[in-house]
């Protein structure tokens, strides 16, 4: 059983960290001291209850936690809205008016693929030394000492060529009309 006076020195104490953790639960302000407030008195009820061989902090941000997901779910029940419903005059449904994750994530690939054919085509015209440099070091993620003994170039060569074969390579696709 906690006693009232130690449950008083536990508000005091961890009052702060408790209201942090609430508002990275909501993500607002008001919210965040509700949720804190309502817990803090969750455990002056349930005080008789506690279980000494946990810690006070720990039941405090289990009950936290609980109460918040209680709130959310009773939030989400009631502001649920139908798919079918209509959003306006013209006959269109809130599922019209939602985007199509399949096809957002198609456009996606898609740009993705456009701009590995330019990196690859902005690849194919820098020279065979600048390609095999640039493949090892920043395609394969192959460290700066590696490549040097695969190309049997000095260390301080492959410093040098990467950084001409990236600003060329950044040149190149400035050209094409590619950010880089």
């Amino acid at each position: 059983m906690l006693e009232r006076d130690a449950l008083e020195r536990f508000v005091d104490e961890f009052g702060d960290h408790a209201y942090s953790f609430a508002f990275s639960l909501c993500g607002n302000e008001d919210d965040a001291k509700e949720l804190v407030q309502k817990a803090f008195v969750k455990i002056f009820d349930k005080a008789a209850s506690y279980d000494a061989s946990q810690s006070l902090e720990s039941w405090y941000m289990t009950v936290l936690k609980n109460l918040f997901l209680d709130w959310k779910r009773s939030w989400d029940r009631k502001h649920k809205v139908s798919l079918d419903e209509p959003t306006d005059y013209d006959g269109l449904t809130v599922a019209d008016s939602v985007p199509d994750e399949r096809e957002e994530a198609l456009l996606d690939r898609l740009e993705r693929a456009e701009e590995v054919r330019n990196v690859h085509r902005a690849l194919s015209r820098l020279t065979k030394e600048s390609r095999a440099v640039l493949t090892m070091i920043d395609v394969n993620g192959m460290g700066y000492e590696d490549a040097a003994r695969a190309l049997g170039w000095p260390l301080g060569t492959v410093r040098s060529r990467v950084s001409r074969a990236r600003a060329s390579l950044r040149t190149r696709l400035l050209a094409m009309g590619v950010t880089a």
